[in-house]
C-alpha cells in the first residue's frame, strides 16, 4: 500500500489576509485580524476600518428574438438612445461608454463643488437657487459648469514655454478652459433649440441661463459675445413687463448689472480717445431700489460709472481739440463747462442718498479716519469693514467722490496759473481713503472674490489719474506690486501685470514733472480678443499718454512704449 503524499513544501512564510483593514492593507502590512481593532490601528490610533469581499450583482434582460444582447445603466434616460446595431457594436464585456460615462459624471460633480465652494462666494445669494434646479434643467447645469471651469482655469495660471512681453509669462490652465468651451458649446446647443413656449413657461430660467453666458463673455474679455447677449436679455425683458415687480427677476437683475457695468468699466481702459468720449450712459432699472448688499452695490456702480463717464469725456474734450486736423481754439466754452458741473453735481446728490442709506453693518469701522479725511497722512492706518463686499462698494464710494471732483476741469476752463499743479487738491484726501480701503483688505481674496466686479487694480488706476501727490502715486504702484507678487493673473477682470505696467509708465511721467490725466489707444482695436490663452484680451505696447506740463501748464499727448523699461517718448504731431 502507499503511503499518504508528505504536504507541499511552502514557498513562502507570508500568510496573505483577507479579512484585514484597509490601513494594513495600503501600509502593506500584515494584519494581526483582532477586534474590533487590529494591534497596528491600535498602536498607531487610527480608525480600522474591515476589508470583507464584496459582490455585486447586475440585472440582465435576456436577449429576445431579432434583438440585440444589451446592459443597463443606472444612468440609461440622461443618455442618448443608440440603435440595435450601435449597440451591438459597442457591446464589450468591459462597456467603454459605462466607463467614459462615469468618467463624465465624476468631472461634473468636481466642477459643481468647485461651484459651490469658489464661485458662489463672488456671486448673488440667488445663484444658490439656480444651483438646486440644475439637475432638474440640463441647460442650467451645462451653463454652470461652464463658468466654474472657466473660473478654475483662470485661478490656476500655467507658465508659458515661450513668453511674450505683451501677454505676460503665464496662462491660464488649458484643460480647464477647454472643458469650459465644451460645457458652453452644449449650453449654447440646448439654447438654441428651445422655442417660445419654453421661454413663456421658464422665463426666470432662461434669464439665469444667459446672465451666466454673460459671465462667462466677461470673464474671457470678449465684448463682441457679451453684447450679443446683451441684445438677447433686453429682448427677453422686453417681452416680460410684468415681471418688474418679481423680486427673483429682480435679483437676476442685479447680477446682469453688476457685469454689464464691469464690461463698461474694461471698455473705458484701453479705448482710442474716440471711443472714449462715445461710451453710453448705462441707466439702472427703477425696479432696483437699493434695498439689499447687492442692490446698493449695484447703484453706487451706477453712479461711480457715470461719473467717470461725464468726467473724462470733458476732460479729453481739450485733447481731442488739440489733436484734430483744423487746431482750433483749446478752451472748452462757459456753456460746456457749466453743464458738466451740473452733471457730476447731480450724481453727487445721488452718491449722498445712497451714503445716507448705508446700514452700520456696511461702514467703515474707522469711522473717525472717514470723518477727518482731510487730515490724514502716511501714518494713518488702514480702514476696516465687517466684510469684503462692504469694504468694495464703500470703495466704489471713495471712486465716485475722485470722478466728482471739478478741480482740473476747473483749471482746464479758466488756466489760471495759481491752480497750476495743484489740481487735484480735492480728489487726493479721497484717493487716500481708497489706499486705506484697499490696505484693510485681503489680497487673496481680491483676487477670488472680485471676479465677477470692478476689483481694486482698475480703481486704482483711476485714481491715479486724478492724483499729482508723488507720495500716494507710489503707494498705488507698491499695492499693485504686492498683489502682483501674490499671483501674476488678473483682479476684478483686470491684468494685474499690465495694470501695473501702465501705473509705472504714469509714475516714470510724474517724475518728469508730467501730470498724466488720460491714457488712450493710438487705434482703437475693439477691446482686443477673447482671452483664451491669456490673462489679457488686448496687446498694449503703446498708449497715448494725455496730460500737462507741471510747471508750464502746456497741453501735450505722447506716445509711451509701455514695455520699454525706459519708456520712451515721442511727441505727437498733429499733422
Amino acid at each position: 500500500m502507499y503511503k499518504p503524499v508528505p504536504p507541499r513544501p511552502k514557498k513562502t512564510d507570508i500568510v496573505r489576509s483577507r479579512n484585514g483593514c484597509k490601513s494594513c492593507r495600503e501600509r502593506k502590512t500584515k494584519c494581526d485580524e483582532q477586534r474590533p481593532t487590529c494591534g497596528t490601528c491600535r498602536r498607531l490610533g487610527k480608525t480600522c476600518e474591515i476589508i470583507r469581499p464584496e459582490f455585486k450583482f447586475r440585472m440582465v434582460t435576456g436577449p429576445t428574438a431579432g434583438d440585440e444582447p444589451c446592459t443597463a445603466t443606472p444612468s440609461e434616460e440622461l443618455q442618448p438612445r443608440h440603435t440595435s446595431e450601435q449597440r451591438s457594436l459597442s457591446f464589450t464585456p468591459i462597456n467603454i461608454d459605462i466607463i467614459q460615462s462615469l468618467q463624465h459624471v465624476e468631472r461634473d460633480v468636481f466642477y459643481s463643488t468647485y461651484w459651490e465652494d469658489s464661485c458662489l462666494p463672488a456671486l448673488h445669494p440667488l445663484f444658490h437657487w439656480t444651483s438646486r434646479l440644475a439637475a432638474q434643467h440640463p441647460i442650467l447645469n451645462d451653463a454652470i459648469l461652464a463658468l466654474s471651469s472657466c473660473n478654475l482655469s483662470r485661478q490656476h495660471a500655467e507658465r508659458r514655454t515661450s513668453s511674450i512681453n505683451s501677454m505676460g509669462p503665464f496662462s491660464p490652465s488649458l484643460v480647464h478652459q477647454t472643458r469650459s468651451q465644451l460645457y458652453y458649446s452644449s449650453a449654447i446647443k440646448r439654447f438654441t433649440a428651445l422655442n417660445e413656449l419654453d421661454y413663456q413657461q421658464n422665463a426666470t430660467i432662461v434669464l439665469a441661463v444667459l446672465i451666466l453666458f454673460a459671465y462667462v463673455e466677461s470673464s474671457m474679455g470678449n465684448f463682441h459675445g457679451f453684447n450679443c447677449h446683451v441684445e438677447g436679455i433686453t429682448r427677453l425683458l422686453f417681452e416680460l413687463p410684468e415681471a418688474s415687480n418679481d423680486s427673483m427677476i429682480n435679483a437676476l437683475l442685479t447680477s446682469w448689472m453688476q457685469v454689464r457695468y464691469v464690461v463698461w468699466w474694461a471698455r473705458a481702459y484701453f479705448s482710442s480717445i474716440d471711443v472714449h468720449q462715445q461710451l453710453p450712459s448705462i441707466h439702472l432699472p427703477r425696479s432696483l431700489t437699493g434695498n439689499s448688499p447687492h442692490e446698493r452695490r449695484v447703484t453706487v456702480l451706477s453712479i461711480m460709472c457715470e461719473s467717470h463717464r461725464i468726467s473724462c469725456q470733458s476732460i479729453l474734450e481739450h485733447w481731442s481739440r488739440s489733436m484734430g486736423p483744423e487746431n482750433p481754439s483749446l478752451d472748452v466754452n462757459d456753456q460746456e463747462y457749466k453743464r458738466c458741473c451740473f452733471l457730476l453735481n447731480e450724481e453727487g446728490k445721488r452718491l449722498n442718498e445712497w451714503l445716507g442709506s448705508l446700514p452700520p453693518s456696511e461702514q467703515p469701522i474707522y469711522t473717525d479716519a472717514v470723518r477727518h479725511i482731510g487730515e490724514c497722512d502716511d501714518s494713518t492706518p488702514a480702514i476696516y469693514f465687517q466684510t469684503h463686499d462692504a469694504a468694495l462698494s464703500f470703495a466704489y464710494y471713495v471712486v465716485a467722490r475722485i470722478m466728482q471732483g471739478t478741480g482740473i476741469l476747473r483749471n482746464l476752463h479758466t488756466r489760471d496759473p495759481e491752480d497750476l499743479g495743484h489740481e487735484c487738491c480735492e480728489e487726493e484726501p479721497w484717493v487716500r481713503m481708497l489706499l486705506q480701503i484697499a490696505k484693510g483688505v485681503d489680497m487673496r481674496t481680491s483676487l477670488t472674490r472680485n471676479n465677477y466686479t470692478i476689483g481694486f487694480s482698475g480703481l486704482l488706476l483711476a485714481a491715479l489719474l486724478r492724483c499729482q501727490n508723488p507720495a500716494l502715486c507710489r503707494e498705488i504702484q507698491n499695492w499693485l506690486q504686492h498683489l502682483q507678487d501674490l499671483q501674476p493673473t488678473e483682479e476684478g477682470a483686470f491684468p494685474v501685470y499690465q495694470t501695473l505696467g501702465v501705473v509705472k509708465a504714469i509714475n516714470q511721467q510724474r517724475v518728469m514733472g508730467r501730470d498724466i490725466f488720460a491714457v488712450t489707444q493710438p487705434l482703437d482695436d475693439g477691446g482686443g480678443t477673447p482671452k483664451l490663452t491669456s490673462y489679457n484680451s488686448q496687446s498694449i505696447d503703446i498708449l497715448l499718454f494725455h496730460g500737462k506740463s507741471h510747471v508750464s501748464g502746456q497741453l501735450f499727448t505722447d506716445f509711451v512704449c509701455i514695455d520699454r523699461p525706459d519708456n520712451m517718448i515721442e511727441r505727437f504731431d498733429p499733422s
